[in-house]
């Protein structure tokens, strides 16, 4: 964003700044979505000046001077769209240098403001697919826009971190954006005005669990450790039990949650659950929200949350803690050969999980009460950090706001200065760093293994040494999936039919998903952060990828290697379609993608 330099502190209205920097943001956001899935497959998105001179607003001539005007068709509604944005280079990501501009049938240009732009785009898209209004996707931009202006407004700079944890802390606390290309990436549906201020990770915020007491032989659990969870459970909380009792630890929200559903009501009338209320030390909450990390706790915990958080109701479903077990299991077998082929990559496991179940309940009211309480241990990055690596998530080096943290950028440009090299070569070999620990156990656990992880930005770690990327760590096992064809069925035949099922993509379904995570979520992301807009740079950095891959691609068969051929080849990437998914109100299982031109066509690189 180009529109605000000035610190929110500095302004005489910081809430009011703050409300017109985040709906300044969620126009940008919402109309790229919009260009990416809609205008621009239909030819409908231009750039320049794709009118008369005469027959645009006079309000945009002065932000054109070094940009250019973007201009969107609705052929629908019969509506035009104008904005002056920077220079793309290479890159479907326009940043605003207007305001935006709407001109309908027998109208005047005039600046449009975000609520009725949002509703202008949804008006199309209702006409394109002929269905209702999507009042519910409207709320959620609201709800996003929101958000981000309560971050903004409350959000307190972090002084510089002293140590590996606390700059791991920071990372996961730095998302004041979020997803670049996601209609409502700050939605957060459940959370009322105070709620926002109290759980936001953005806030950077720090609370106590809720515990619930049940009886030991009323948990549903499993584990690859060498104790259960619930012992795990007890020992970070520091508590005290009766003989026979377990802990149950849940969100302070989720808390609320839980005492609405009936089959709890009644086993907490009867004595048979115990409701002990928030205590014990704070914990953190990590980007995702409802993943809570304490510095002394060797273990995250990964808990259900229901409120709708971008796409999805973040409750840990029952097949989704038995999946995360299987996972671990499976990864337990290939590890030792990922991490000695590929040195600098490594995985968080989920080697337990815990949740309340309640015999005496109806079958519907036992599965709502799993759901409710369900809990995943993840493995720490305490032993990375004592290793020397810091860890960093990704999307907050490659974010859209100063975050008070360095960023990735920032990071290549104090190492040009201590190293007194050029920054262009000094960016160039920070990329190449990152590639060659990203690209190619991921392209081999799926070619090689049929394992699908799940690589975007938000469930990757970039471990930093001196400032370059020295090791790469994935997270969270609810997107890992096992390639039909390639991943023997055998392996997982103990678990049930829902679980398989969950655990299964076809190879269709599973290229996608890591082409869209891998090189557009995350190095898409990356380019364009590190390129800052210089398109010969952002044509180097692509090459870059495109050297990993051949290296990659070396190595494989016929088949395996048929994937890398058609993109080496400049065979169009897989981008999620984020709005069209939540306008049509679709699972997010099911979204599609639309396809971005490749960045490995011979034109471009």
């Amino acid at each position: 964003m180009t529109f605000t330099t000035t610190s929110l502190e500095a302004l005489p209205n910081p809430e009011a700044a703050a409300a017109a920097d985040a709906a300044r943001h969620g126009m940008q956001t919402l109309l790229n979505c919009y260009c990416r899935e809609a205008a621009a497959p239909e030819g409908q998105v231009s750039l320049g000046a794709p009118f008369g001179e005469n027959d645009w607003p006079l309000g945009l001539r002065a932000a054109l001077p070094g940009g250019q005007a973007l201009h969107v068709v609705l052929p629908r509604t019969g509506a035009r769209l104008i904005v002056a944005v920077d220079p793309p280079a290479g890159s479907d990501r326009y940043r605003h240098r207007s305001p935006v501009y709407a001109r309908s049938p027998g109208q005047p240009w005039a600046p449009v403001e975000w609520r009725a732009l949002a509703a202008l785009l949804l008006r199309e898209l209702s006409a394109r697919y002929e269905t209702p209004f999507n009042e519910e996707l409207l709320a959620q931009v609201c709800d996003s826009v929101e958000t981000v202006s309560t971050i903004l407004a409350g959000r307190v700079w972090p002084a510089p971190p002293t140590d590996g944890l606390s700059h791991y802390i920071e990372s996961e606390q730095a998302l004041v954006a979020g997803h670049a290309f996601h209609p409502a990436p700050k939605s957060r549906q459940g959370f009322t005005s105070a709620d926002r201020r109290t759980y936001s990770p953005e806030l950077r915020v720090r609370f106590p669990l809720h515990y619930f007491a049940v009886p030991r032989d009323h948990l549903r659990q499993a584990s690859l450790l060498d104790r259960m969870p619930d012992e795990v459970v007890l020992e970070q909380s520091g508590l005290a039990l009766p003989p026979g009792y377990a802990l149950a630890p849940v969100h302070p929200w989720q808390a609320g949650h839980i005492r609405k559903l009936p089959a709890v009501q009644r086993a907490l009338r009867s004595g048979q659950l115990r409701d002990l209320g928030a205590q014990g030390e704070a914990y953190v909450p990590t980007s995702s929200i409802r993943t809570l990390f304490h510095p002394r706790n060797p273990y995250f915990y990964k808990l259900s949350l229901h409120v709708r958080i971008t796409n999805c109701l973040r409750k840990n479903a029952v097949y989704e803690l038995d999946g995360a077990i299987a996972v671990t299991r499976i990864l337990r077998t290939l590890l030792p050969e990922l991490t000695t082929t590929f040195p600098g990559f490594a995985v968080l496991s989920e080697p337990g999980f815990l949740t309340v179940d309640l015999p005496d309940a109806d079958p519907d009211e036992r599965i709502a009460v799993n759901e409710a309480f369900g809990l995943i241990l993840r493995d720490g990055v305490q032993p990375l950090v004592a290793g020397g690596t810091t860890p960093v998530l990704a999307a907050a080096l490659f974010s859209d706001w100063p975050t008070g943290l360095p960023r990735a950028h920032d990071w290549c440009r104090s190492i040009a200065r201590r190293d007194r090299s050029p920054l262009a070569a000094t960016v160039e070999a920070w990329f190449a760093a990152y590639v060659e620990r990203l690209v190619p156990p991921v392209l081999h656990a799926l070619l090689v293994h049929g394992l699908v992880f799940e690589p975007h930005l938000q469930n990757t770690l970039i471990g930093l040494r001196d400032g370059w990327p020295d090791r790469m760590i994935l997270r969270d096992f609810e997107g890992v999936k096992l390639v039909e064809g390639r991943f023997d069925p055998i392996r997982i035949a103990s678990l049930d039919a829902r679980t398989q099922s969950a655990l299964w993509y076809d190879e269709e379904r599973g290229w996608n998903r890591i082409a869209y995570c891998l090189l557009v979520n995350q190095l898409s992301e990356a380019v364009h952060h590190l390129a800052d807009g210089d398109s010969k740079l952002h044509r180097r950095l692509w090459e870059i990828v495109r050297r990993e891959v051949q290296a990659c691609r070396a190595g494989l068969g016929p088949r395996a290697g048929r994937r890398l051929d058609d993109l080496l080849g400049g065979a169009p990437l897989p981008a999620k379609a984020n709005l069209t998914t939540r306008f049509l109100k679709q699972a997010d299982r099911l979204a599609g993608y639309v396809p971005l031109p490749s960045p490995f066509n011979p034109e471009m690189v």
